[in-house]
């Protein structure tokens, strides 16, 4: 009876390699170790039980934060709507959770990208609106709910335009540092930013205001 924990735990351990999803995936090996270290334990090899001891604790830890991150969030009213216009590439706790990553202010007037250079800030235009100035030149005009600065982000070039505030405006942004952390540590989440961003260039080609900037 015994050995027959062996059998399962590893059984139990091909079930999680075969899983597509990856809390069952770490569920089920903290099953499959639970298990092995159970058996371990029973034929007196202690090393083997407290290393599996160890992968059930830590298995156990992410299953936690995976099914907390995986509960609903409700978005406070102006947020929600912000989501559903602009980013519903992510889900609505990775917008949150990237949203309180940058910082809201309030401009009047300024540059929020200068020709030339490499922005420093991703921008996004909560209330008011921009013009995009290329040599002196307006050639496109933003509005609340579009980014400025993106295509610096995505293609590593400098902006070829002015991004200028036209009066009072609220703006929300990310610094590109920040940004580019958070690609190295959380591929996942900056996929689905680089989609709300391809969202917004798709949108800015419709209405023929598409700029490098």
């Amino acid at each position: 009876m015994i050995a027959s924990l062996v059998h399962v735990g590893y059984v139990l351990m091909l079930c999680a390699l075969l899983a597509r999803d990856v809390l069952w995936l770490r569920a089920t090996l903290m099953a499959a170790q639970t298990v092995l270290a159970a058996y371990a334990w029973s034929i007196g090899v202690l090393p083997i039980a407290a290393w599996n001891a160890l992968f059930v604790v830590i298995n156990g830890a992410w299953v936690v934060r995976i099914a907390r991150e995986r509960r609903a969030v409700v978005l406070p009213p102006p947020l929600a709507e912000i989501h559903q216009r602009a980013f519903q590439a992510m889900s609505p706790g990775e917008f949150l959770r990237f949203w309180h990553a940058g910082r809201s202010t309030a401009v009047s007037g300024g540059r929020l990208a200068v020709q030339g250079t490499y922005p420093e800030a991703l921008s996004f235009l909560t209330r008011g609106c921009a013009d995009v100035v290329r040599d002196g030149r307006r050639v496109a005009g933003l509005a609340d709910g579009q980014f400025a600065g993106e295509m610096s982000l995505i293609t590593g070039a400098p902006a070829n335009a002015d991004v200028v505030v036209r009066g009072a405006a609220d703006v929300h942004r990310w610094l590109v540092a920040d940004l580019l952390a958070l690609r190295d540590a959380q591929p996942a989440v900056w996929s689905r930013l680089q989609l709300v961003l391809g969202a917004d260039l798709v949108e800015k080609v419709r209405r023929g205001d598409a700029v490098d900037a």
